[in-house]
């Protein structure tokens, strides 16, 4: 009899766990995702990559990631490249700012200095692969009063959700298609041009959850339709709250020494 109560009273809960996320609104439900996914102070991951194109070309590459999530909305990104020899230094920092453009550094191997990437060039792609440098920066949490958010569908399976730019905020696509599963994971995103022209689509596996619902993913394949050119990350280390040094998140990183 106690069993079938303990049954019971999952259920309950489960049922009424359903029926809060069926009331959530598009951007509540995008909104959780990344709130659930930045559960954390930084992160250092390792990262290997690999370029196939059309015609059977593959390129190997290899960088390393570091992250710092700032309540504030603050975050830092650091990437440098270790691999191919020709990648070898290739670097790049960003610092979001809420309500303003945010600034973007890249560091090529064969310059002493950086140099600043431009707003008008966020739609192009970074380091020879299918991530725009506006994708580095959405990756690790959007800013949600950017957008506008339209339920397209939901099932047992989770949702699909709509984001379209507000008017004002630069950014190279016209629309991206989301699919939210029910642990609030990003399964896999569309991305279009503004003239709704499909770009590429990015399919995430690998997923892991924690116990507090923070999710990651270790394999993100981007398939590029105009390019005919999949790019594959896998990630082999991440370790998250080392309290990484600010000076990796600083431009003096991007002219110094590895870390």
């Amino acid at each position: 009899m106690k069993k079938l109560v303990v049954i019971a009273a999952f259920l309950l809960l489960a049922a009424v766990g359903h029926a809060v996320a069926a009331e959530m609104t598009a951007g509540e439900i995008v909104a959780k995702s990344w709130d659930l996914f930045r559960l954390a102070k930084d992160e250092r991951e390792l990262v290997r990559v690999s370029v196939a194109y059309h015609d059977g070309r593959r390129e190997e590459k290899e960088l390393t990631r570091w992250t710092l999530y700032e309540p504030s909305g603050e975050d830092k990104v650091a990437i440098r490249f270790s691999k191919p020899a020709l990648d070898d230094g290739l670097m790049l920092l960003v610092w979001r700012h809420p309500g303003k453009s945010d600034d973007v550094w890249l560091k090529l191997p064969s310059f002493a200095q950086e140099r600043r990437v431009s707003t008008s060039d966020q739609g192009k792609y970074f380091a020879e692969t299918d991530l725009t440098y506006e994708d580095t920066r959405q990756l690790i949490g959007e800013r949600i009063g950017d957008f506008e958010y339209r339920m397209t569908g939901r099932s047992g399976s989770g949702w699909t959700i709509e984001a379209t730019a507000k008017p004002g905020v630069d950014t190279a696509y016209g629309k991206r298609v989301f699919a939210i599963d029910p642990r609030y994971v990003f399964t896999k995103i569309e991305y279009y041009a503004k003239g709704g022209t499909p770009i590429k689509t990015q399919t995430n596996t690998r997923v892991t959850v924690d116990r507090r619902g923070r999710w990651r993913v270790d394999q993100v394949e981007l398939d590029n339709h105009l390019l005919k050119r999949k790019t594959t990350m896998k990630i082999v280390e991440r370790k998250v709250d080392q309290n990484i040094s600010p000076e990796v998140f600083s431009r003096k990183f991007l002219t110094g020494r590895k870390r």
